[in-house]
């Protein structure tokens, strides 16, 4: 055979292997040294070969598929430059553990370091941001070559997956002629059935039951215990495990979206904005927290946890993340979350079980306060303005169960944690959250619109969306569907929230001209240092760049439109498009200051109310008024709680609207969903709330409301608007599926 021959030979054997490990995706880029790493991927018929035209976008499009996919996903680039613009790829999947194998042709070793064209040094390039680098070197194909090209592949292909996922660095030094005319011969030498030569199985970690044994005794001894869920992007089923067991251990669970746990009847929705309210706070202290998945994006949330380094904090971290900035973990277990607490939420159940230690009105306490913070986020929507919340909350109720939401980080992801609702069935939200930059994210989300059964939203910024633009090339170039809701507020919304907006030497104006040419700009420029420099508006019009890159695209201008554009967008006949939602910044963080004031006055309104309660009655002609029970008892004994009891069932029903606040849909619990839905409903009691009826939320049912056109003339009389999208006859159900 020919040297080109034997380079193809050996690498059609790796591409083989890949394939029989498991490996189903790759994505490449153009080149010339790069050229038998390609054409052997895309040889392959099992693996789905995704052609880009720049190396970075390939980078994260193959993150976001890895991330949908929970599969490794192969990236091949030619030498120099090239495989330098992996390397942001590379960091977020170290940060976020997500299997990447990273080919990256080279010069072979004689024209390296002399001057020959597009050869930088290589080797180890992505640093400790890779879990495994090496440099395969030229050889010979020979039986036993071809053997350990197997193996290579096995394990390149198995690091990737194991312990803490991450990226693997090959480094392939080609020589000419890079093409070969002949035919490769067929290797045999593959383990017979289509098996990989190498299987790799993981091991159960040591000490693990005793792990178990361990958590399920500080459980039961528990009496103020919180579930906090974060980011999970693993095949396991952490949102109804973690669902189940908060609700039979009695316990709130504080999930941020990313984990899918933010479901059931302990779910809290609006922690990032109770988090806040000192009154709030005081009352709240746990004696456990147990966490899964990484910290939750909420900033007063993570603020909390780290103030409570007195409680017992545990974290289930099978992959050896150490999320805990804070420094406050007491035990760090490395059991498999979701199982963890299946199997807890099992053994709560049992009939055998002793009966949970936890107070009464734990899960209560923080149930009610929620639904109080959904109220007053509700009357700032009042006004049906499309706003950067108000889409959140949108996204919230209205996506379909199988539909997956990429959320850009900075504003978007925490405008998801903070307004997205309590659902039964909640879709699917990734997120670069590893790194926490903005850099891909266009290119991530169609990477999983690459892998996803159902339609991805992409919920994005101007600038992240200015940041990754070329990545839309991808869309028409690969044939992928991809809907974008963008919130233009011309720059980067985020830092009108810090300090440096307030600084005056950020806003002031420049003074003087110290260069020659800085008149001119000085002309150019009526933006304070703080706009240009950090707030970075970009002057894009966004319909131009839909129109250039083949999507369509449409401004709403309030809830309706937003809810019409979108339910279009995600029928199945429609082409990719742009929603985009024009905003100004100030009046950004004008909205987010209006609804924690509002929400922190509806705490400690009930607060007060509750103290006022619990003065004993003033004395009457006819002798002193009957006393609740408990009176006078002090706070936090059973006697108090006896006495919350008494004034809640005592307490009138407050009466409800009748007609539904736009955007807020039914089977959904928070600032998107229906209070109509609620009042129609029957009140439900939970299994472990005992605090009375007012500290009970009711759900409204999702299939058995009884029919009743009327409803919708009556709304349209008081000049509301149906939801596009959901049924006229009083029922919960959409009329038809997105």
């Amino acid at each position: 055979m020919t040297p080109a021959t034997d380079t193809y030979a050996l690498l059609a054997a790796f591409v083989d292997e890949l394939a029989r490990c498991g490996m189903r995706a790759a994505c490449t880029s153009p080149g010339s040294r790069c050229a038998p790493l390609v054409l052997s991927l895309a040889r392959e018929p099992r693996l789905r070969c995704f052609s880009h035209v720049d190396e970075r976008c390939a980078g994260f499009f193959a993150l976001g598929l890895a991330k949908a996919s929970g599969l490794p996903v192969a990236v091949a680039c030619t030498s120099g430059t090239a495989a330098a613009e992996l390397l942001p790829a590379a960091i977020e999947a170290r940060e976020a553990r997500v299997p990447l194998l990273l080919l990256t042709a080279d010069r072979p070793p004689e024209l390296r370091e002399n001057g020959a064209g597009q050869a930088i040094d290589q080797l180890k390039l992505f640093g400790n941001a890779v879990k495994w680098f090496f440099e395969v070197g030229v050889h010979e194909a020979h039986e036993q070559s071809l053997r350990w090209m197997r193996t290579l592949a096995c394990r390149a292909y198995w690091t990737t997956l194991e312990g803490r996922p991450g990226a693997v660095h090959l480094n392939f030094p080609l020589r000419e002629p890079l093409v070969s005319e002949e035919e490769p011969p067929q290797d045999g030498g593959g383990r017979p059935n289509g098996l990989p030569y190498v299987v790799r199985r993981p091991h159960a970690p040591r000490g693990a039951p005793a792990a178990a044994s361990a958590l399920a005794t500080l459980v039961a001894d528990a009496r103020r215990g919180v579930l906090v869920a974060g980011r999970h992007e693993r095949a396991t089923p952490l949102g109804h495990a973690g669902a189940a067991f908060a609700a039979a251990a009695g316990w709130p669970l504080l999930a941020d979206p990313l984990s899918g746990a933010r479901r059931g009847e302990a779910a809290i929705a609006h922690y990032d904005a109770l988090l806040r309210e000192p009154s709030f706070l005081a009352g709240v202290t746990p004696d456990l927290i147990l966490r899964v998945g990484d910290l939750p994006v909420s900033k007063p949330l993570r603020s909390w946890l780290a103030g409570l380094s007195r409680v017992r904090q545990v974290a289930l971290d099978p992959e050896a993340a150490w999320q805990d900035p804070g420094a406050v973990l007491y035990d760090s277990l490395a059991l498999e979350p979701a199982s963890a607490l299946s199997r807890l939420a099992s053994w709560l159940a049992d009939a055998s079980t002793p009966s949970s230690r936890v107070e009464e009105d734990w899960l209560a306490i923080w149930r009610s306060a929620d639904e109080r913070a959904a109220e007053a986020i509700l009357g700032e929507f009042a006004d049906h303005q499309i706003s950067e919340p108000a889409a959140a909350a949108e996204l919230g109720v209205l996506l379909p169960e199988h539909a997956t939401l990429f959320v850009a980080s900075s504003m978007p992801v925490r405008d998801i944690e903070t307004f997205w609702p309590v659902r039964a069935d909640p879709p699917r939200v990734l997120c670069n959250r590893g790194a926490s930059g903005i850099d891909g994210t266009i290119s991530s989300a169609l990477g999983a619109a690459a892998a996803a059964d159902g339609p991805v939203v992409l919920l994005i910024g101007d600038v992240a969306f200015a940041h990754d633009i070329g990545g839309l090339l991808a869309v028409r170039r690969l044939g992928l569907k991809l809907t974008i809701v963008l919130l233009d507020n011309g720059g980067g919304g985020i830092f009108d929230f810090l300090a440096i907006s307030r600084s005056q030497m950020a806003r002031a104006g420049r003074t003087a001209a110290s260069t020659p040419g800085a008149e001119a700009d000085m002309a150019l420029d009526d933006e304070d240092i703080y706009t240009r420099h950090v707030a970075t508006p970009t002057g894009l019009d966004f319909a131009r760049a839909a129109a250039l890159y083949g999507l369509s695209h449409e401004r709403v201008e309030d809830v309706f439109a937003f809810r019409s554009a979108l339910e279009r967008s995600l029928d199945g006949t429609h082409e990719s498009s742009i929603i985009e939602v024009r905003g100004e910044r100030n009046a950004n963080v004008e909205l987010h200051r209006r609804i924690w004031e509002a929400v922190s006055r509806s705490l400690r309104m009930r607060r007060l109310r509750w103290r006022r309660s619990s003065r004993p009655a003033p004395s009457t002609s006819h002798g002193r008024a009957p006393r609740a029970p408990g009176s006078g008892a002090p706070p936090g004994s059973a006697a108090r709680r006896r006495r919350r009891a008494w004034d809640a069932s005592a307490r009138p029903a407050r009466a409800r609207p009748s007609a539904p606040p736009a955007g807020r849909g039914s089977g959904s619990r928070g600032a998107g969903c229906s209070r109509s839905a609620r009042a129609r409903a029957p009140a439900r009691r939970s299994p472990r709330s005992r605090a009375g009826a007012a500290c009970a939320r009711s759900v409204a049912p999702r299939s058995h409301a009884p029919r009743d056109s009327s409803r919708c003339e009556a709304a349209a009389r008081r000049g509301g608007r149906r939801r596009p999208g959901r049924r006229c006859d009083g029922s919960n159900r959409p009329a038809r599926a997105y």
